[in-house]
């Protein structure tokens, strides 16, 4: 189909073609190729988001429909069809954010909502997966953690240049975080689909926000918050992470890393609330964004601003109504 021409004389894609471009893209690249190309599927809402707000709900399920077919006839030529299905679990979070921003509903609302949606689509996966093939995923998952540890241990042991304390020391550390880890592998997963949906409603608000000749339907990230009472449930699970008993205390510890990582996203709202209100130069922000992120005491410092941000008045003005769930 020959598509739109522009004034400079450039052939453009219809929307709707490139809508279905895109939904077959990120559907079928990481089944050809999962190791380099996987984490494409976990933008696969972003277009369906987009989609639904140019085109409508209905004609994007009909797009949605033509993309998972396309994108079945590859995997089926390549014998990845399982990847394909794994990849086909986000489609539903992108109907679910697509449709509140059409909506107008609250993103920390439809977000939460989305999360829940996927974990359940994962699981199900998973179950579904292991039953087919007589496996168990999560087993497997922990393995390759606990593989990839242990290469690092051995890297570190044939080191010539490292002491024997050195090497015992650090033997014992890699022993300790892969206990650790192992522990936690449930909210590692709850925080995974966190952060998953946090950056398709992210970056699908800024790119409707890019062709939008109207106000955009969402507030700016920087104002969106969680619902207060979320709160509680912090509270509770830094108690049960504090209790003596060890199922309890791992309970307690999995439930706030994952509602933790919840906090950590409204205390990077806040902090670029603070940015906007010191007029801080936008390369600025950028690189001390990356700071805060990539240290762990910056996930720490920024949940307990997200936190803060329930009772703490920052000097910043709240949007005109109410976010939060």
């Amino acid at each position: 189909m020959v598509g739109d021409r522009q004034d400079t004389g450039k052939v453009v894609l219809p929307m709707g073609w490139q809508h279905l471009t895109s939904m077959v893209i990120l559907l079928a690249l990481p089944t050809i190729w999962p190791g380099p190309l996987g984490w494409m599927q976990g933008l696969l809402a972003i277009p369906i988001m987009s989609s639904i707000n140019e085109l409508g709900a209905h004609r994007t399920y009909k797009l949605l429909t033509n993309a998972v077919l396309a994108a079945t006839a590859i995997a089926a030529l390549i014998g990845s069809l399982p990847a394909l299905v794994f990849a086909c679990t986000m489609l539903p979070v992108g109907i679910i954010i697509g449709n509140a921003y059409d909506r107008e509903e609250s993103p920390t609302k439809s977000g939460l909502k989305a999360v829940a949606v996927l974990l359940i689509l994962w699981l199900t996966f998973w179950i579904g997966y292991g039953a087919a093939t007589h496996t168990n995923p999560y087993r497997e998952m922990l393995s390759s953690m606990d593989e990839s540890l242990t290469a690092v241990a051995t890297m570190y042991q044939s080191d010539a240049k490292l002491s024997l304390n050195d090497k015992e020391e650090i033997a014992g550390t890699i022993q300790l975080l892969r206990e650790f880890l192992l522990q936690i592998a449930p909210a590692l997963l709850a925080t995974t689909a966190v952060i998953t949906v946090w950056l398709n409603m992210l970056m699908g608000q800024w790119l409707l926000n890019r062709k939008a000749t109207t106000r955009s339907k969402w507030p700016q990230f920087r104002y969106w918050r969680l619902p207060e009472q979320l709160v509680w449930v912090v509270i509770g699970s830094g108690i049960a992470a504090l209790v003596p008993n060890e199922q309890v205390k791992t309970y307690g510890t999995n439930v706030l890393i994952a509602v933790g990582s919840l906090y950590f996203l409204q205390g990077v709202a806040v902090l670029a609330k603070l940015f906007a209100k010191w007029s801080v130069p936008r390369p600025m922000r950028a690189f001390l964004f990356a700071i805060a992120m990539l240290q762990g005491a910056g996930f720490v410092a920024l949940a307990a601003l997200g936190v803060a941000d329930i009772w703490a008045d920052f000097g910043t003005p709240r949007p005109d109504h109410d976010t939060a769930v």
